[in-house]
């Protein structure tokens, strides 16, 4: 039996030993400490073991197998469902109601005046926003002439492109079957650059009814109609994430949207030259679709309590792409691996969001979806007043760590066991400090 006890604490040692080296590379100062702290306990307790009396040896062997036994079953017993999201008659949203169109809109002119009218009770709330100092621009708290211009740059480029995500469709039709092309179209989005890659049909209530921002014209009604949607996923840099609220992560979030509209962009144009209508959606004021449902839809990943797409992989950690096509493709499905259940026992995004845009309680129905709703003015007003885009939710979220493998086998075991995500949950809190450090 002595042997067994000892195996234990030895896999238990080797478990905290990796896990400083994480840290180490991950810049975590708290959980470094802590995970020292815990490897030379086990490494004390293994190696004074060979020094007891056979009495005690016995009693502390038998004490860990007992508790690497519970461990065990506890971790296998599925004692909840991991949950989904109920979905009931989706309402559709016009994209001038979005807070960034709202805010796009100038004092006193005719879209001012006519939405304000259809919309007194947001008036308010957008005037003093509105006010302001743009992002990125001289007067908010975290300004930085170096660093603010730089993604400045980058989002200049972003508009630039605007008019390049729909074209013209070649009259010579290339015959495609539905696996053919699904296959086809993966492989292309992930050579381009794409982490993840997901097909679904689209829901037209998940199109917006009116643009609203863009270079198509104001209030202009979307008809789009493509059946399906292809969605994919760029990895945001972790070491940039750990910058959050400041400037370095408003210039990664510039690149990654970049990168999703160079990859969006040529596979739109590659379809269309396939003879197929095909049609990107791109940041920068050109979406004409809601992309998180859509990215749930194709199996990329669940909503969260922070009310973006929260990937297996990556966490919030990403950005995402969409292009919508009529090319015949087989949808690949949701896939639930324990986001709602996890989030309802989490928090940590709602106790360092620094507006409380995030909510704390339980779920509700927003237009035909039950979901945590994000209060967007609060969010965006705090953006405007440091001059970045905050981050702090995607940083602090236990999913964004870092696709290791020590990470992943976490991850497996918050898929797999409601058991597993409390204690990964009080291990994050305890580790990483339930609230980070306010730096402002």
């Amino acid at each position: 039996m002595h042997w067994i006890g000892r195996i234990i604490l030895l896999l238990f040692s080797i478990f905290f030993l990796t896990f400083i080296f994480s840290n180490i590379k991950e810049k975590e100062k708290r959980a470094l400490k802590l995970s020292i702290i815990f490897f030379l306990f086990l490494v004390a307790v293994l190696v004074s073991s060979f020094f007891f009396s056979a009495y005690i040896q016995k009693i502390i062997s038998l004490m860990s197998v007992i508790l690497f036994i519970i461990f065990i079953i506890l971790s296998l017993i599925p004692f909840e469902k991991k949950g989904d999201i109920k979905v009931y008659k989706i309402e559709r949203v016009d994209e001038r109601d979005v807070i960034f169109a709202r805010d796009d809109l100038k004092v006193g002119s005719k879209n001012y005046e006519e939405y304000y009218r259809n919309h007194p009770e947001r008036k308010k709330i957008d005037d003093r926003i509105r006010k302001l100092p743009p992002l990125l621009e001289l007067g908010s708290l975290f300004y930085n002439p170096l660093q603010s211009k730089l993604a400045s740059s980058e989002f200049d480029f972003l508009e630039a492109q605007l008019n390049l995500v729909n074209g013209e469709v070649s009259k010579e039709r290339i015959d495609l079957k539905a696996d053919e092309a699904s296959s086809l179209i993966k492989r292309i989005a992930k050579y381009l650059g794409a982490k993840l890659v997901g097909i679904c049909e689209v829901n037209k209530n998940f199109y917006y009814t009116h643009v609203g921002r863009g270079p198509e014209p104001y209030g202009k009604k979307i008809n789009l109609n493509h059946r399906y949607g292809i969605v994919f996923a760029v990895e945001m840099s972790f070491d940039k994430i750990l910058n959050a609220p400041f400037p370095p992560v408003i210039i990664e979030t510039g690149k990654r949207y970049v990168e999703v509209a160079k990859i969006s962009i040529i596979l739109a144009n590659y379809i269309r030259s396939l003879g197929y209508s095909a049609r990107a959606h791109i940041a920068g004021s050109n979406y004409q679709a809601i992309l998180p449902p859509l990215g749930y839809l194709a199996g990329l990943g669940e909503l969260g309590r922070l009310g973006i797409l929260i990937t297996p992989q990556y966490g919030p950690r990403v950005r995402l792409g969409l292009v919508t096509t009529d090319l015949p493709l087989i949808p690949d499905g949701k896939k639930i691996f324990g986001v709602q259940n996890f989030c309802e026992k989490c928090l940590k995004c709602a106790l360092n969001c620094p507006s409380q845009a995030i909510e704390y309680g339980k779920k509700i129905k927003v237009r035909g979806v039950e979901k945590w709703p994000l209060k967007a003015e609060k969010c965006y007003q705090f953006w405007k007043k440091i001059g970045t885009d905050c981050a702090i939710c995607v940083r602090v979220c236990p999913y964004s760590r870092p696709n290791s493998l020590l990470h992943n086998l976490i991850r497996s075991g918050v898929r797999m066991s409601s058991f597993l995500r409390y204690i990964f949950i009080k291990a994050d809190f305890f580790f990483y400090g339930k609230k980070i450090p306010r730096e402002w």
